[in-house]
């Protein structure tokens, strides 16, 4: 194939693959051929739960399938927006789980929250236009807007972890804002940092974006693993400016089924609804529909509720562990305390500057699999996530070990 026959997006892409896919080719080589590695491989690399969904999904599965009309209809396609029933779940489930009132004009459903990221990348954003993103940052952000808008999108870069520590500088937003920014993202509890925006800090961006006339997307993907007690934002009435980014892959556990929500101004909710006509035609109906029966069922929402609490819980213990861990028997790194999410983050620069080239290393001599910082927009950081192994407490304490001997070997 001559290099003319494929665009300059896609060659970009070739040229910028994401760290966390080619690490899961290792992962399901190991899975076809063990026997070409010399012991069993740990996986910290990616971020989704390996815990069981709550069991009363599976009862509402079981009810959609076993019913002839709701097996058929779910089959069908739906609504673009997402079906209204889904819709109406939606807005149960917030005020039921977070105590937030919302309105069925400020919601529109998505093929999970990458695609429907996408869909408002693409609504908002015009050749030229700037997207602010926080260093560290969730690395899928910039290939995404890259792509999407093919190549034609400045991104700027704010950075909110300074001296090992989570400190957002206003000032330096303002600056980095121009007449050609339209959106910036955050996401809260972070990825790949673990840290959650208080109060102050969320009204203060607000403050900035709301006078600077720009969007502020919040992804919350982790809000049902924040360690402490809830911010109150997650359960006040959006702001104008604001873009809520919600994804129950996690919140659930069903990141294979591809469901998330976005919570918006009704008009820009209109104009990606007709993006998504032309992009996606649908969500899928079948995961609507079993949601729906769990949505809207508060006996049912008592369940997950419940199963929350117990699932903070485990995570907030697991991190807490391995953070512990990493500092009391690996000397010099830089530790960031998680306080939420499924990830510990650590400056490892006194041991190797180039990330990739260490976690390379760790994988090849140690069969460990993490995530280098730099795809985050941290060089010489490095990001361990326990999700994968949550509920396997012996190969997370090998992993460690693994870990341990490596850095004592480099130093």
């Amino acid at each position: 194939m001559g290099k003319g026959m494929i665009s300059e997006t896609a060659r970009y892409a070739l040229e910028n693959p994401s760290s966390i896919r080619e690490i899961m080719s290792v992962v399901t080589d190991f899975k076809k051929h063990p026997e070409k590695y010399p012991r069993p491989l740990i996986y910290l690399g990616g971020g989704w739960p390996q815990d069981p969904p709550p069991p009363i999904l599976r009862t509402a599965a079981k009810e959609i399938i076993e019913d002839d009309h709701t097996w058929i209809e779910s089959s069908r396609y739906g609504t673009t927006r997402g079906q209204p029933d889904f819709i109406a779940g939606i807005i149960n489930y917030e005020n039921f789980i977070f105590g937030r009132k919302i309105y069925e004009e400020e919601v529109i459903v998505g093929s999970g929250s990458t695609e429907l990221t996408a869909a408002f990348m693409l609504t908002i954003l015009d050749p030229g236009s700037e997207v602010i993103l926080t260093c560290p940052g969730y690395l899928n952000y910039p290939r995404q807007i890259q792509t999407e808008t093919l190549l034609r999108c400045k991104i700027k870069r704010w950075t909110v972890l300074k001296n090992h520590t989570f400190n957002p500088d206003f000032d330096e937003l303002q600056d980095l804002i121009s007449d050609k920014t339209r959106m910036l993202i955050l996401c809260t509890p972070g990825n790949p940092d673990g840290q959650v925006y208080t109060d102050d800090m969320l009204n203060a961006i607000n403050d900035i974006a709301e006078e600077k006339n720009i969007w502020v997307m919040i992804d919350v993907a982790y809000r049902a693993f924040i360690y402490e007690d809830y911010p109150k934002y997650f359960s006040r009435e959006r702001r104008e400016n604001e873009i809520w980014m919600c994804t129950l892959s996690k919140e659930f556990r069903v990141p294979g089924w591809r469901m998330a929500y976005a919570l918006a101004n009704e008009e820009l909710i209109k104009a990606v609804e007709t993006v998504e006509q032309a992009r996606i035609l649908c969500p899928n109906r079948m995961a609507q529909e079993i949601l729906t029966r769990v949505l809207q069922d508060n006996t049912r929402l008592k369940t997950v509720k419940e199963y929350y609490e117990t699932g903070k819980e485990k995570y907030k213990k697991v991190a807490q562990y391995t953070a512990e861990e990493l500092r009391n028997n690996i000397p010099d790194l830089g530790i960031l305390e998680p306080k939420g999410g499924f990830y510990v983050f650590f400056d490892a620069s006194k041991y190797e500057k180039d990330s990739k080239r260490l976690c390379s290393d760790l994988l090849g001599e140690y069969q460990v699999a993490l995530a280098p910082g730099v795809d985050f927009g941290m060089e010489g950081w490095i990001r361990l996530s326990f999700a994968p192994i949550v509920e396997e407490p012996e190969t997370l304490k090998e992993g460690l070990n693994r870990m341990k001997e490596y850095f004592s070997k480099k130093k």
